[in-house]
C-alpha cells in the first residue's frame, strides 16, 4: 500500500476516534485488511514535516488563491497529555484559555483563509529542548528558538512558496514589535493583531512624530473607535480599534485591535480579524 494512501486512512482514523486511538484499534475498524504492525511499521518510519504538508496543499492554495482576499492565520494549541512522561515535545505549556500550566503538545499552526475556504499550509511542534533550574532550584524546560521566530519563519516560507495573502491574522501573543517590523518592513503585508492593555501607546503630534507615551486604556476610546498612533518601539504609525463584546454568559469584555493598515475603517478591520476565528475551530 502506497504510503500516501495509508496517511489519508490514518489521519481519517483520528478525526472521526473519539477513544484512545491505536494501530490495533485502526486494523480492527478495517477488518484486518491492513494489519497493526503494517501501520506501526509505517509510523515509526516517517516522521511528516511542514514541507510534506505544503507538497499535499500546494495544488489547493494556488487553485483558490485570491491575494485581495486571503489572510494569512497563525495560532498554536496545546493537546494535553497530563498522563505521558515529560519529554521535550510532551512537557508544561501556559495555555491562555485556562490561565495556568498544562502538561501536552504545543503546536503553531498556519492556515491561509480564500473566502469561506480554510486551507492549513505549514506547522511546528514546540520543542523545550533545553534544561534549566530556575530561581527556587526546580528543573524547568524552555525552548532554544522562541515561539515568535517560528512564527515569523513561518511567514517568511509561505512568502518563498508564493501564497498569495494581504493581511497576517493573530492574536496578542504574536504582536511583537519584532513581528510587526518584520511583516511591514520585510514583507509588505498588512497586520491585524490583538493587542493587551498594558501597551503604550503615544499619540502623533503636528510633526508627524510621537509625543509622550501612555497607556493603551487611557486613550478612552468608544465602541469601535480606531485612533492612530505609535506604539512604543514600533518605528511606524498604527491603527488601534476598540470592540466591546457581550459573551455567552452575558458578561462584557473588550477587544483591542492593532494594524498596520491606518487608512481603513475600524469596524472593517474588526471584519477583517474576524476572519481568524477559522483556526479556533
Amino acid at each position: 500500500m502506497q504510503q500516501e494512501h495509508l496517511l489519508d486512512i490514518y489521519t481519517d482514523y483520528l478525526i472521526s476516534q473519539n477513544h484512545h486511538a491505536t494501530a490495533t484499534g485502526l486494523s480492527a475498524v478495517l477488518d484486518h485488511q491492513i494489519s497493526h504492525d503494517q501501520i506501526t511499521r509505517f509510523l515509526n518510519k516517517s516522521e511528516f514535516s511542514s514541507k510534506d504538508l505544503w507538497l499535499r496543499m500546494k495544488k489547493h492554495v494556488h487553485q483558490h488563491e485570491n491575494k485581495d482576499e486571503g489572510v494569512l492565520i497563525i495560532d498554536d494549541t496545546i493537546e494535553e497529555k497530563p498522563y505521558t512522561d515529560e519529554n521535550k515535545i510532551v512537557c508544561w505549556h501556559y495555555a491562555h484559555s485556562k490561565n495556568c500550566q498544562v502538561k501536552g503538545i504545543n503546536i503553531l499552526s498556519c492556515l491561509v483563509r480564500y473566502g469561506d475556504l480554510a486551507l492549513p499550509i505549514s506547522f511546528e511542534i514546540i520543542q523545550k529542548d533545553e534544561e534549566y533550574i530556575d530561581r527556587l532550584g526546580k528543573k524547568r524546560r524552555r525552548s532554544s528558538i522562541s515561539k515568535n521566530k517560528l512564527f515569523r519563519e513561518m511567514l517568511g516560507q509561505a512568502a518563498k512558496n508564493q501564497v498569495k495573502f494581504g493581511y497576517v491574522l493573530a492574536d496578542s501573543w504574536f504582536a511583537s514589535k519584532e513581528n510587526m517590523v518584520y511583516i511591514e518592513r520585510v514583507l509588505g503585508r498588512k497586520f491585524i493583531f490583538g493587542l493587551k492593555t498594558n501597551r503604550l501607546v503615544a499619540l502623533i503630534d503636528q510633526e508627524g512624530k510621537a509625543g509622550k507615551y501612555q497607556d493603551l486604556e487611557s486613550l478612552h476610546l468608544k465602541d469601535n473607535e480606531k485612533k492612530v498612533v505609535f506604539l512604543k518601539d514600533v518605528p511606524f504609525a498604527v491603527a488601534i480599534v476598540k470592540k466591546e463584546f457581550t459573551n455567552e454568559d452575558q458578561s462584557k469584555g473588550t477587544l483591542y485591535l492593532v494594524s498596520n493598515e491606518v487608512e481603513q475603517e475600524g469596524d472593517m478591520l474588526f471584519s477583517i480579524y474576524q476572519r481568524r476565528w477559522r483556526v479556533e475551530e
